[in-house]
This record gives C-alpha cells, sequence and structure tokens, in this order.
C-alpha cells in the first residue's frame, strides 16, 4: 500500500498563550553569562510587564514590539511589527505570552518561516547570583524577536503541525508514525523530562537509568521516613525541655547550699551573688570565686594605746603621726587591684572586686 501525502498545516496554540521562554540555566557565549530562568526569575518578569502594561509604561505604550532577528536594534535594519506582545504568565515550564500578530507577522508564522522565540534583557534588570560563574537571574523583559536559531533552548514553536486523529487514519503503522512523529519542542520536552529523573534517581541512591516504579518506591520509604521522625520529635522536645527545666533547678540548689557553706546569710548579698554565680560553667569555678569574695575576716587587733611606728621616736607632744599620703597609697592600691579582678572575673561587680581587693592588700 502507498502512503498518502498529507498537507499539514501550522497550527496555533488553543488557549491563545505562546511558549516565549523555557526554565532552565540557558549559557550565552558571546555576554559569557549563564542565564537562569527559574520560578522566581519568571515570576518577576511576568509581573514587571503586566504591570508596565497595564500602565501603559512600556515602550509602545501598553504593547511591546515583536520583531524578527533582532532588527529593531540596528538603525540600517527594518523596524516593521511581526506582533505585539501584551501579557506574560509564569507557568511550570516558562513564560508564555499572549500576542497580536500582524499581517506580516501572521503570515510568517502560519506559513512556518519563523517557528522560535528570542528573547532580550538589559544589563540593568540582570541580578547576579554568583559572579565568579558568571550567574545571573533577568527580571524584566526587554525585548521580544522572532527566529528560527534561539539560545535558550527548551522552547516549544510557535506553531505546530496538524496532526491527525489516529481514530480517522487507515489501519497502517506507517502512516500513524509519519503523522504522530514529535516535533522538535516535544523531543526537546521528553529529553528534559528524562533528565530530571534521572537526577532524581541519583539523589535517591538509585542508578540513573532505574525506573518509575522504583523511584516511586524510593520516595515512599523516605516519605515513611520522615513521617517516622516527625512522630519522635514532639516527645523528644518535652523530654528535653523537662531535663533543662531540672538542670536549672539543680544549678540553684547547689549555688544556695555553697553560699551557706560560705557563711554568705545577708539576702540582699546572695540576691547579687547569685546571678553571678550561675554564669560560671562549672561548681569549681563557683567555689573558687566564694572563697577568693567571701573569705573568713582576720581577727581584729585593737591595740589598748596608740602605735607610733616612726624609727623607735615618738611623736611630740599632742600631736598625732600624719598618715594621711600612707592611707592614699594604700587606697589606690585597692582600687587597682579591683579593676584587675574585674577585669580577671567578667561577672564581679564594683562592690565585690573592692571587697576582695582589700582583703588581699591588708592580709
Amino acid at each position: 500500500m502507498n502512503i498518502p501525502i498529507l498537507n499539514r498545516e501550522f497550527k496555533h496554540p488553543e488557549d491563545g498563550w505562546y511558549h516565549i521562554e523555557p526554565r532552565g540555566e540557558h549559557p550565552n557565549r558571546e555576554a559569557g553569562i549563564v542565564q537562569v530562568i527559574d520560578g522566581e526569575a519568571c515570576e518577576a518578569i511576568a509581573n514587571r510587564f503586566n504591570a508596565d502594561a497595564d500602565a501603559g509604561t512600556l515602550p509602545h505604550g501598553h504593547e511591546m514590539l515583536i520583531d524578527h532577528e533582532h532588527f529593531s536594534h540596528d538603525a540600517d535594519k527594518e523596524t516593521r511589527a511581526f506582533g505585539w506582545l501584551q501579557r506574560l504568565q509564569n507557568r511550570d515550564d516558562g513564560i508564555y505570552g499572549q500576542i497580536r500578530w500582524s499581517t506580516t507577522g501572521r503570515a510568517a508564522v502560519d506559513g512556518g518561516d519563523y517557528r522560535f522565540f528570542s528573547t532580550e534583557y538589559d544589563p540593568a534588570n540582570l541580578s547576579a547570583l554568583n559572579r565568579e560563574k558568571n550567574r545571573v537571574r533577568p527580571t524584566a523583559l526587554a525585548g521580544l524577536t522572532l527566529t528560527n536559531r534561539p539560545n535558550n533552548k527548551g522552547g516549544r514553536p510557535i506553531t505546530n503541525s496538524r496532526r491527525q486523529s489516529a481514530n480517522n487514519l487507515p489501519d497502517d503503522p506507517a502512516i500513524k508514525r509519519s503523522i504522530a512523529a514529535p516535533t522538535a519542542g516535544d523531543l526537546a520536552d521528553i529529553q528534559n523530562r528524562k533528565t530530571t529523573m534521572k537526577l532524581i534517581a541519583q539523589k535517591l541512591g538509585l542508578s540513573a537509568d532505574a525506573s518509575e516504579e522504583a523511584i516511586l518506591g524510593a520516595l515512599d520509604k523516605v516519605q515513611n521516613r520522615a513521617t517516622a521522625a516527625e512522630a519522635q520529635v514532639t516527645p523528644l522536645t518535652a523530654e528535653v525541655a523537662t531535663l533543662k527545666n531540672r538542670v536549672s533547678e539543680l544549678d540553684a540548689e547547689q549555688i544556695a547550699a555553697d553560699l551557706d557553706a560560705h557563711g554568705v546569710k545577708d539576702e540582699a548579698v546572695r540576691n547579687r551573688l547569685t546571678p553571678v554565680l550561675s554564669t560560671m560553667k562549672n561548681r569549681e569555678e563557683r567555689v573558687a570565686f566564694l572563697t577568693e569574695v567571701v573569705a573568713k575576716p582576720a581577727v581584729e587587733v585593737k591595740p589598748q594605746t596608740k602605735l607610733f611606728n616612726r624609727d623607735g621616736k615618738a611623736p611630740a607632744a599632742g600631736k598625732n603621726a600624719d598618715t594621711t599620703g600612707a592611707d592614699k597609697e594604700k587606697a589606690q592600691r585597692i582600687m587597682n587591684r579591683a579593676a584587675e579582678l574585674q577585669k580577671l572575673h567578667h561577672n564581679l561587680n564594683s562592690a565585690s572586686a573592692v571587697i576582695m581587693a582589700q582583703r588581699e592588700i591588708e592580709s
């Protein structure tokens, strides 16, 4: 049986939305950068364009010129409009646009003269993601043109060949294969899905060529482990909180016992020392601190008569020894030592530091 020749016409998307930019990371060798077209980029580009279109602040008011091969940027080339971009939409596989075709543009895409779009982005609207690897994220669309040599691969063709229903075809496998042959856009989508599935399989610890059943089985295991882990988190959190409270109680009891052991009875003094002691890392450090700060006072000796120690010579009658200079020197030494102690013990207040310094110097 001879296979009939079928004259196919080019068909526009049924919903009127054209795929103008595919998601992915697209190197631009001429500019030396990698364009990251992810969900954030698509959302920003669509929102910015629609807002400018509503406000009438696009270069041509409420629409954007669609030329061919970026000719409108060359003063020596024509600026004929092949269409006017009116609206953008962010979808899972990239950015889609609504277009009002001109007579020239309609003829060019209906006849298959042009099959793809090429986007334009200004440097001012590129957000740097990794300067070392020159990865950038576009945030606003600067222009759109028709081309047959798109740099950003993976976009759907502007028009696809209309396919006949298999029910209306002659019962000949060769004819069905010919009519149902995938387009370049279909092949790109299939390849992207295969690449994605391979990456998912490797992330799950499977081979890159693992079957979908194996991948789904591994995902079920991951979800089950996550559910089991979440079920254990709540009781563990409560147990940790209980243990922390018990540790705090034990610390408070131990600090109170140490204050008692060092004879600190005055409630005001205990209240001042307790926060200082609670910040110390262990009991050994606390005991050393208390031993130094709350040392037992030496037995005070009060002679019955005034003592004069000046080379064995008694002072003139009716006059006391002049100790003003010695007292000032001693006071200065005490204050200097107090400052040193505060540097050694950051939680030591001024009053406690002075007491410690005085006891050291007078001992």
